[in-house]
């Protein structure tokens, strides 16, 4: 696995996000390797995953461009320039269902 894969991929699992999927989205786009989409239980959770991959990224020098989405926030990004991460609450997640429109593409796999 890549290694700035395998940081985002830890920091999700140090904060017990779940049902984590990534995608190789090269085919799509040129200039972002891979999407990670993880879910958490509560708000509180949301924030903290998407806080923590973000705060391990920049430790291990991985360039972080910006983070859509607070506290109140049900779907936060973290743009980290070549991955693209998505962490939802369950519930926002059946309802914007990334899965079915990466679907084509390879999945990555995230076990550690």
């Amino acid at each position: 696995m890549d290694h700035k894969l395998a940081v985002v991929i830890k920091a999700i699992d140090e904060k017990k996000g779940k049902n984590v999927v990534a995608y190789a989205f090269s085919q799509l786009n040129p200039f972002i390797d891979y999407t990670v989409i993880a879910e958490a239980n509560n708000y509180r959770q949301v924030y903290a995953l998407a806080n923590h991959v973000k705060e391990q990224a920049k430790e291990a020098g991985i360039t972080v461009l910006r983070m859509e989405g607070d506290q109140n926030s049900s779907w936060i990004l973290v743009d980290l320039d070549t991955i693209i991460v998505h962490i939802f609450l369950s519930e926002a997640r059946e309802v914007y269902r990334l899965e079915q429109l990466y679907g084509d593409l390879p999945s990555v796999d995230v076990v550690l």
